[in-house]
């Protein structure tokens, strides 16, 4: 199958670090909510749906860039911290383009959006070995819980077979870019779902 040899992922990894990204980041409530009729209520009720939109996308941008670990917790490596950087930056660029349309005080100020990175170096390979299995048994409870998609799209649901492979592709490709320690690639189990999910989705 090809891949990287597991001596070298490990020295990379060993070398360049791992980063812990921890996140919190403002919500809208339900108590934000106005149901009234006039236009004032309609522009705040606008404004808090577009909140949710930004709040949707943020939390995906940040998880997309490793293993989400937990409810907002990101693990990636040294390698990503550019990119890390850069998705805080623009999340609180449209943060605060969202904020200058709120006329209401609804949104919290910027300093609620809590963005942190933690770096540090596994102290041996026992430790290295640790964050593998964490991060393997998130790629396998993801391929597997792909799977139950595609079992569910189309044999229960009958959804156009088409439609479900380019969604199962554009999932598959996701995780890919998220295993930055190539774990897809060298680990037989992982591949052989992988495999599965191709034969289910021909």
């Amino acid at each position: 199958m090809g891949g990287v040899p597991e001596k070298v992922i490990e020295e990379k990894l060993i070398d360049d670090g791992i980063v812990v990204v921890h996140y919190d980041l403002p919500i809208p409530r339900k108590g934000n909510n106005n149901n009234n009729n006039n236009n004032a209520d309609k522009e705040m009720s606008l404004l808090i749906t577009k909140w949710r939109s930004w709040y949707d996308w943020a939390t995906r941008s940040l998880r997309s860039i490793g293993y989400p670990i937990g409810y907002s917790v990101v693990l990636t490596d040294i390698s990503t911290i550019k990119n890390v950087y850069a998705i805080s930056e623009k999340i609180r660029e449209r943060y605060n383009k969202l904020k200058s349309q709120d006329k209401w005080g609804v949104l919290p100020s910027e300093s609620s959006i809590k963005i942190g990175i933690v770096k540090f170096k596994p102290a041996t390979k026992d430790d290295l070995k640790g964050l593998e299995a964490m991060f393997r048994s998130y790629l396998k409870e993801s391929l597997e819980t792909i799977k139950d998609y595609i079992v569910k799209k189309l044999k229960e649901e009958k959804k156009d077979p088409k439609e479900v492979s380019m969604r199962v592709r554009r999932m598959v490709k996701r995780l890919r870019k998220q295993d930055c320690f190539k774990l897809l690639e060298r680990d037989e189990e992982l591949r052989k779902l992988i495999e599965v999910l191709d034969i289910l989705t021909v």
